[in-house]
């Protein structure tokens, strides 16, 4: 018998009744694939959410979710307390049973940054080997424009042994949302959606439109939708580009950046680590330029701005060190964050493990600690990690506040100080410390963006 997802009209997904008939597959139960199989389910869908590691279809068989993100405790524990969300290793299987088949795997980025596709390949062979004749099939990871249609389409009908635009349907989708906020962005925010044909594209439409309040965006193929999610990663890495280059700029002049960016009415003007998927599309989108034969000068420079707010930091620390008499060689430094962005526990692309490989050569001693991570699963990551706040600081010479996190908003920098040794700075690259208390609780202050304090 065939699956009815590429025949799916807007009238079949009316009411909760009719989506209780339809199948939908996630596969990859990350942090996307996770949300967007509980915002089936909320939907009224059954669904099956396929990966193909144990530990994470144990724990969200049994709704804890593997992963820390706002709401998606409760949201996994309705889903699968209603019966509508169940979860599996078969992903050959799964895809078998299903109408949908919705894989959220995106491509990844080696030490080199070169674009790596063998996790979204493998996904694909995999259902592939499942797919029935009817099913529509969404993609929604991080691709190049050209992967879908190029790449990945004949790896699902090789598979499958069946026919895009015939015998299925093939859709892609980009996964706008960011840690921390993924489940509100993705039931929020407009949802771009590119097809193989139009009854693919129709068919996709209705499905989306059921997960989100944002409505749903066409654009005229795969290709534009693949370039979507990319283009808006870009300029977001562009803009901190600049606000990174400004910085530097301001901390030689001995200039305030935050308040002349707010005399100037340019709006918040964030310097920082780049980090986490938008590294992914940067990577993505310069391999492809290189494809095609094409130099993304702009988008190169922004890359080498941003690479160079390291080595910015270690000036900065650097500096601090050198006021209070002292040398990076002889001090230690606790590193506050490590996470890609701040208030979410998620250590992927973040730039913080750059920052400590270049001080564990330069410093005597460097801790790491982080508030949303166990020490251990630091250690795991290959940071030299610290129990506590206080086991991070005590007898440090600098805090080198790396992520934003609020908790370190609210640093108790008295207490805090208590435990340094005798000569002791903050450098803040996430400005989350206000100069003023910092130096009242006797530290010397660095941060991005702003000249020595009281220059």
């Amino acid at each position: 018998m065939g699956a009815r997802g590429l025949y799916v009209r807007p009238e079949d997904l009316a009411n909760e009744d009719e989506r209780s008939k339809i199948t939908i597959c996630v596969v990859g139960l990350d942090r996307v694939g996770l949300s967007m199989a509980c915002l089936w389910a909320r939907a009224g869908f059954s669904v099956l959410g396929a990966d193909i590691n144990p530990i994470v279809v144990s724990a969200v068989a049994s709704g804890q979710p593997p992963l820390e993100e706002p709401g998606l405790k409760e949201a996994l524990a309705s889903a699968t307390a209603s019966g509508r969300l169940r979860a599996t290793t078969e992903v050959r299987e799964a895809a078998a049973r299903a109408d949908l088949v919705d894989i959220t795997t995106s491509a990844q980025v080696d030490e080199l940054r070169r674009p790596d596709y063998a996790p979204v390949v493998r996904a694909c062979r995999e259902v592939g080997l499942g797919l029935r004749e009817g099913t529509l099939v969404l993609l929604e990871g991080a691709l190049a424009p050209g992967t879908t249609e190029e790449l990945l389409k004949p790896v699902l009908e090789e598979a499958s042994g069946l026919k895009v635009g015939q015998d299925l349907g093939l859709a892609y989708s980009p996964a706008r949302a960011r840690s921390g906020s993924v489940l509100r962005d993705l039931a929020s925010r407009p949802r771009a959606l590119g097809a193989y044909d139009s009854g693919s594209l129709r068919a996709a439409r209705a499905f989306l439109a059921t997960t989100t309040r944002g409505g749903v965006i066409t654009v005229s193929s795969i290709r534009e939708a693949e370039a979507v999610r990319l283009f808006e990663d870009l300029a977001c890495l562009a803009e901190m580009a600049l606000a990174n280059e400004l910085a530097m700029f301001c901390y030689k002049a001995g200039l305030n950046l935050a308040e002349i960016a707010r005399a100037a009415g340019l709006g918040p003007l964030r310097p920082g680590l780049a980090g986490g998927q938008q590294l992914v599309s940067q990577a993505l989108i310069l391999a492809k330029a290189e494809e095609l034969g094409l130099k993304l000068k702009l988008v190169k420079a922004a890359q080498a701005v941003n690479d160079m707010v390291v080595k910015h930091a270690l000036r900065l620390l650097r500096d601090a060190l050198r006021e209070l008499g002292l040398s990076m060689r002889r001090s230690v430094v606790a590193v506050l964050g490590v996470s890609n962005r701040p208030d979410v526990k998620d250590p992927e692309g973040s730039r913080s493990a750059d920052l400590v490989k270049a001080l564990m050569g330069r410093c005597r001693e460097v801790r790491a600690y982080d508030p949303y991570f166990r020490s251990s699963e630091l250690k795991a990551l290959g940071y030299p990690a610290s129990n506590t706040l206080v086991e991070a600081v005590e007898g440090a010479n600098c805090l080198l506040i790396a992520t934003g996190h609020t908790k370190f908003k609210e640093l108790p920098l008295e207490g805090i100080r208590s435990h340094m040794a005798e000569r002791a700075a903050i450098v803040d690259l996430a400005g989350v410390v206000e100069p003023s208390r910092a130096i009242r609780a006797g530290f010397t202050y660095r941060s991005l963006g702003q000249g020595k304090a009281g220059d």
